[in-house]
């Protein structure tokens, strides 16, 4: 294909609507002269209101008549819209193929997301990012001191704790048998109205404590295993 040739990938140009109108324009100039009542197809009826003599109405170009543009010839763009992944379906959902290696579709048993599950994922990680940069205590040094050890009435270890809303910590069976006798906070004697609140931050050091030793047991068993 030489440099000056075009590719007609459209519709043909005696068929586009850029010919009909032109075409249409023709038939009515002879409409005009002859009064014969023959039918010549949807596009030519007689027009007994003529157009405006303007650009806008006369214009055979596509630019600025209504209708569809014709496809320009110089520009040869190639697209293709791929809505089949061609993806072999048996292989994704059970992990065997019947064709094996000569299967012409991809072995691929790989999720992939969603255009809106990524957009609504980043979505949230900048919204958490910018809600931690407005943070005015994200530097602020906290001091766990300021929460108990043991529980108030059995004063042993936490076993799974609770808090009031007057911010006082207790095991959860221990809790429970206090709220039996009464329903006021066992250290300031407020009313709790038996509301109890999972003390998570209790259990955030519980867990931190426990991977501590975790960590001090494991060194400590391979300094011996060395000796």
């Amino acid at each position: 294909m030489g440099a000056t040739s075009t590719l007609e990938t459209e519709t043909e140009k005696d068929k586009d609507a850029q010919s009909i109108f032109e075409r249409a324009q023709k038939i009515q100039k002879n409409l005009e002269e002859s009064d014969e009542n023959i039918y010549r197809g949807i596009n030519n009826y007689v027009q007994y209101i003529p157009k405006k003599d303007t650009a806008f109405g006369n214009a055979s170009s596509g630019h600025v008549r209504r209708g569809p543009m014709r496809a320009p010839d110089n520009i040869r763009s190639t697209v293709r819209w791929d809505y089949q992944p061609d993806i072999c379906k048996d292989y994704k959902e059970t992990g065997f193929c019947g064709f094996g290696d000569s299967c012409k579709f991809l072995h691929d048993r790989s999720d992939y997301k969603a255009g809106w599950q990524i957009d609504l994922e980043y979505e949230s990680k900048a919204k958490h990012n910018n809600e931690d940069d407005s943070d005015e205590d994200k530097y602020k040094i906290n001091d766990d001191d300021d929460l108990p050890f043991a529980c108030f009435i059995c004063r042993e270890k936490f076993i799974d704790p609770v808090v009031t809303r007057c911010k006082h910590y207790f095991c959860q069976s221990c809790a429970m048998d206090h709220l039996r006798k009464t329903t006021l906070c066992f250290v300031c004697n407020a009313q709790t109205n038996g509301i109890f609140n999972v003390a998570k931050e209790i259990e955030k050091r519980m867990k931190e404590s426990l991977k501590r030793t975790k960590i001090e047991e494991n060194i400590d068993n391979y300094e011996d295993d060395d000796d």
